[in-house]
């Protein structure tokens, strides 16, 4: 059995909730509170009832679906509730390695799992910690982002985080995680340029139930190779853009806790975590300079060129496309000066001085500045020449979000805007403090459930 691989399945089965570090605890209680009202927001979207048609949904069934009272076997659970969690872009990011969508990977495939089993709050705790864990210490592997290459790591690393969660549920023994993992890692998929398309939040719902399905197969006896990590051959060496992977390291579990030190960010935006700096930055600086679209002659985007992978519209035409564009964010934070679910829609993309000011914005892309980590320094600038003549430079400060020290109010608020199309405010506050409470839940199966999903089962 190889070292890293071997490593990876005796963390798994050894992982206690007792070992958890308090601040990472309300970390993933503040993610998964998030992660709920994200997939609740998700239910009428296009492509969570696309995905919902092809399953068979009802009043019974191992799982919820959508934190409603219809029901579906475990794996839909997960495929139905992951696509609806990330259809909105609106869905925590995380692992500093490489940018990428947590919680709608893991939660899915171990609530389902735990809702299955009668599991606690405390279990569900400690199998998203033991993912986060998973997925950070693989990917700190590499030395290149994996977008570079193409992949969305919530796609692929995902499907290896869940299917690890899932067997800490399981209680699988370490042979049997080492077998979950390794599943998983065959199933591992989702291409960058899917991006801007119904696809991408399939990722999502794909990697939570394939994560699902490969620790079951796991402890029905399916065998896979047990050193799927280290080997040349294996998923690292794959997915990685320059083959610059470090599997003799040994492992950092126990030692360093990755969902301390790089954590979770809550989205404050429904668009992608890319253009979150931009829209931090320029949203206050819109309104405290009374910067005017007419004033303005020409933007220029100073980035660096990993971090613009994600961002592959430069001359959207639609919704979903804009929410992949720094173009349409610069025009959005400076004709609106907010960014809203009420701007995410195609009349305000296609509005003319919205497509007029997204034609000034052109990206001026300098590899140095890959250097710094995303949500660290405030290396990024905006660039405004005016039809005056006069030039104004703008520094794109790092967002503020991280789900470890995120105050509650906030947090409250965007539940609360997510929701209110699905429940009144006395139910949603209901659901919302139960899963800020999470490790008081005996089980799993107890959450307050609202009737969201009839646009699934329509």
């Amino acid at each position: 059995m190889g070292q890293l691989t071997r490593a990876i399945g005796q963390f798994i089965a050894d992982m206690r909730y007792e070992s958890i570090p308090p601040a990472a605890i309300g970390a993933v209680k503040n993610a998964l509170s998030d992660y709920a009202a994200v997939t609740i927001l998700g239910r009428a979207e296009p492509v969570t009832r696309l995905i919902s048609s092809f399953e068979t949904l009802g009043a019974t069934g191992e799982a919820s679906v959508l934190f409603s009272p219809v029901r579906a076997d475990g794996r839909a659970a997960a495929l139905i509730n992951g696509t609806s969690g990330h259809a909105h872009d609106y869905d925590d990011v995380g692992i500093a390695f490489h940018p990428a969508h947590p919680s709608v990977a893991i939660a899915p495939a171990i609530f389902a799992q735990a809702e299955s089993m009668g599991a606690s709050g405390r279990d569900l705790i400690t199998a998203f910690v033991t993912a986060y864990e998973v997925w950070s210490e693989l990917a700190s592997r590499d030395e290149d982002p994996q977008h570079l290459k193409g992949w969305h790591p919530t796609g692929a690393f995902g499907t290896i985080a869940a299917a690890a969660g899932v067997a800490k549920l399981m209680k699988l023994d370490v042979d049997g995680c080492v077998r979950a993992v390794s599943i998983a890692a065959s199933q591992a998929a989702g291409l960058v340029a899917n991006f801007g398309t119904m696809t991408k939040p399939f990722h999502a719902g794909r990697a939570s139930a394939a994560g699902l399905m490969s620790a079951r197969y796991a402890q029905s006896g399916m065998t896979a190779t047990p050193d799927i990590f280290d080997h040349s051959k294996g998923f690292l060496y794959a997915v990685s853009p320059r083959g610059k992977v470090d599997v003799e390291r040994p492992a950092h579990f126990g030692r360093v806790w990755h969902i301390v030190e790089h954590g979770v960010s809550v989205k404050l935006y429904p668009m992608c975590y890319g253009t979150h700096r931009i829209l931090g930055t320029l949203t206050r600086y819109a309104a405290d300079e009374d910067l005017k679209a007419d004033d303005i002659a020409n933007v220029s985007f100073r980035t660096g060129p990993s971090r613009v992978v994600p961002l592959v519209h430069t001359d959207p035409k639609n919704s979903l496309d804009a929410k992949f564009s720094a173009e349409f964010a610069v025009a959005m934070a400076i004709i609106a000066r907010r960014a809203t679910l009420a701007e995410l829609n195609d009349n305000f993309v296609n509005r003319e001085d919205v497509r007029e000011l997204m034609g000034k914005v052109k990206r001026d892309l300098d590899p140095a500045r890959d250097m710094a980590s995303f949500n660290q320094e405030p290396d990024d600038e905006l660039v405004f020449t005016m039809r005056n003549g006069a030039s104004r430079t703008l520094k794109l400060a790092s967002p503020r979000d991280q789900a470890i020290s995120l105050d509650r109010e906030t947090l409250w608020l965007k539940f609360l805007d997510c929701t209110s199309g699905a429940m009144n405010e006395a139910a949603a506050r209901n659901l919302f403090y139960t899963m800020q409470s999470l490790e008081q839940l005996k089980n799993i199966a107890e959450l307050p459930l609202a009737s969201v999903a009839q646009a699934a089962a329509e």
